[in-house]
Parts: C-alpha cells; sequence; structure tokens
C-alpha cells in the first residue's frame, strides 16, 4: 500500500510540473503577441499562483494522518548528552536527521515531555480529554508500527494514547543501552525529571524501548542528563 502511495504522489507531482510548464508558455504568449492585453495577462498569472500553490501542497504534504498507520522509531545511535541546550525542538531536529529514519519521508517528533511545551496530559491518563495536549506527538485512534511498516506496536485511543500491554514494544532489543529518555510517568503525565526542559543538568525519567508495559514511556528509572539515552521518534 505504501508503495502505491508514494507512485501516486510521485506522479502528482510531474503532472502539476507539467501544469507550470503549459500555464507558464500560454502566460509568455500572451504577453509576447498582446501587451496591451493587461486582463489576460491577469488572468494567466493567476492561473500560475493556482498551480503553484497546488503544486507547493501536495509536496509538503507528508503527513501520516490520512494514512492507515504511522510509524515508531528508537534511534540505534544513544544520544550521548540530553543537558546540551537541545530543547524539544532539538529532539526533534535529531529525530529527522537520524540515519536510520524510515524510508518514505515524512516528519518525525521526539517523545518526550517537559511539563510547558510538550504535555501529553496534565491529569492521569488525560481525564479531561485531548484538550489537556500541548504539541503532542501522538494522534488520537491511529495504529503505529514499527520502522519496517509491518509489525503493530498498539493502536491509540480516543486521547491519544496508548494503552498497556503494547501488541509489540517500539522496538526490540539490541546490544547497548535499552534505555530511553522520555519525561513521562506511567499515567502519561510529565514528570519534573526532564533535564529542565532537555537544556541542562539534572536528571530525566526513562524508559525501556523493548518493554510492552509501561515501561515502554516510563518508570524505568530516573537517570544523569550526562547518561546515553536512545530517543523515541514518532511519525506525524
Amino acid at each position: 500500500m505504501e508503495f502505491f502511495l508514494q507512485t501516486f504522489r510521485i506522479f502528482q507531482k510531474f503532472s502539476l510540473t507539467i501544469n507550470l510548464i503549459i500555464v507558464s508558455f500560454i502566460c509568455f504568449t500572451l504577453s509576447s503577441c498582446e501587451p496591451e492585453n493587461n486582463n489576460n495577462i491577469e488572468a494567466v498569472s493567476a492561473l500560475a499562483l493556482v498551480a503553484n500553490n497546488r503544486s507547493t501542497g501536495s509536496t509538503s504534504d507528508n503527513s501520516c494522518s490520512s494514512t492507515a498507520y504511522c510509524k515508531i522509531f528508537v534511534s540505534t545511535a544513544s544520544y550521548p548528552a540530553l543537558n546540551t541546550n537541545l530543547g524539544i525542538s532539538g529532539l526533534d531536529s535529531y529525530c529527522n536527521n537520524a540515519t536510520d529514519k524510515p524510508s518514505g519521508g515524512g516528519t518525525y517528533k521526539a517523545l518526550v515531555t517537559d511539563e510547558t511545551t510538550r504535555i501529553a496530559c496534565t491529569t492521569a491518563n488525560c481525564s479531561g480529554g485531548p484538550s489537556e495536549h500541548a504539541d503532542w506527538v501522538l494522534k488520537a485512534n491511529k495504529q503505529y508500527r514499527q520502522s519496517d511498516g509491518t509489525t503493530v506496536i498498539g493502536t491509540t485511543n480516543a486521547n491519544g494514547l496508548f494503552t498497556f500491554p503494547l501488541t509489540n514494544p517500539p522496538r526490540t532489543n539490541w546490544t547497548g543501552t535499552m534505555n530511553t529518555a522520555t519525561g513521562l510517568r506511567p499515567n502519561w503525565t510529565s514528570s519534573n525529571n526532564h533535564c529542565t526542559g532537555w537544556r541542562a543538568g539534572g536528571t530525566f525519567m526513562a524508559a525501556q524501548h523493548n518493554d510492552t508495559s509501561s515501561l515502554a514511556i516510563s518508570n524505568a528509572g530516573t537517570m544523569s542528563c550526562t547518561d546515553d539515552a536512545r530517543i523515541i521518534c514518532v511519525e506525524q
């Protein structure tokens, strides 16, 4: 299914490029043959603008909102220091520039919280509903799969949260640390252990990426912000 979607997007881009060439040619012809006919020139210019906007919109639309599932990957390389003034945006950038980011494009965000910029819930399991979110990375009622696009991790509920146990962990074990940095509590509220917004020293709440219980997001203990940890990255 993903192959056909990618093929369709490539076809869309090619078709829109041809449209832009045709419109540009018409615009050139009118401006050369009828220099005084401003109405014609303005009309064709408007068509060119519409075509350009459509082209821009289609090429930038890499969201998984309209697809059957979104992907989650855990960075193979552990981030060596979470106290280096990264902030949430720095961790998001880390996800998008990771060498093991899944194929197919798309934008990814880090599954972390900091009590202010990114929040999953302000009450246990978002008893007040999804309005408690702030820049939250999981979509409501959405299936998530591992980076292979096949292995199902789980499906979120109406509040954009996983219920446990998961079908499969975010990623199975491999050599090296299993610890991931999240800053979350097991009930999806924010811990105050998040390296001061992922910008300074202190500690962070860790999780274990190879678990299917709530340990997948939290409660694996607190770690020093100078310790190595992996990042869970979620497709948007």
